[in-house]
């Protein structure tokens, strides 16, 4: 069977010598494990859609009886270079792809959790890094993903804690940086993805 579907690189690991397993989330099939081919090889065609943090428009072949699709084609759609070019900034992408990844089952679409992570992409490509966007992010993951904190903090402000949650992105930008509620917050995240659901975020070391 062959499908097409738009789709975002969380993560890559070698397979093999030449090849790739890509972990591709996609609109409409959720979260893939996808064998890209050949695609460590100087000359492999789809490297450039197997790299991390890129947007692609996918084909794939999938065989009868597996869940393992292979990626035959497709084009890039944005490769977001202006996080490419800032550390901080691609770090902060790679967070975003990883939170993304622990959070959402394999085959399992969520037209909304893909929306928000192209939009914060697009938002993190057009104007880089900004206090409140790692927590807000990560509020609005977990308010996706069935575990969220939306209707039940204590401590922050009720205005402050909407605009983290369902605010644009604009206006989380606007928010003032406050240390005491960040670390609040970042406690909060801690416990329950280390307590709760036994998650360790490895990219959590490398962003503010």
């Amino acid at each position: 069977m062959i499908f097409c579907d738009y789709g975002i690189v969380l993560q890559r690991r070698p397979l093999r010598e030449n090849d790739r397993i890509v972990t591709v989330f996609t609109l409409e099939h959720g979260k893939l494990e996808v064998n890209f081919k050949s695609v460590r090889l100087a000359h492999g065609k789809l490297r450039a859609l197997s790299e991390a943090v890129t947007w692609g428009d996918y084909r794939f072949f999938l065989k009868k009886g597996s869940n393992f699709p292979v990626c035959t084609g497709g084009r890039t759609l944005s490769v977001f270079g202006d996080i490419r070019t800032n550390l901080e900034s691609l770090y902060l992408a790679q967070h975003y792809c990883e939170v993304v990844n622990k959070l959402t089952p394999a085959q399992d679409p969520s037209p909304q959790k893909y929306g928000l992570l192209l939009g914060a992409l697009h938002d993190l490509d057009a104007l880089g890094c900004s206090f409140w966007l790692r927590q807000a992010f990560t509020l609005r993951v977990l308010e996706l993903a069935g575990f969220g904190f939306r209707e039940t903090a204590a401590g922050p402000e009720a205005d402050f804690w909407e605009t983290l949650h369902a605010g644009s992105w604009t206006a989380v930008r606007a928010l003032p940086e406050d240390r005491a509620s960040a670390e609040f917050i970042d406690g909060l995240l801690a416990r329950f993805f280390g307590g709760q659901l036994g998650i360790d975020l490895r990219t959590l070391q490398f962003v503010k």
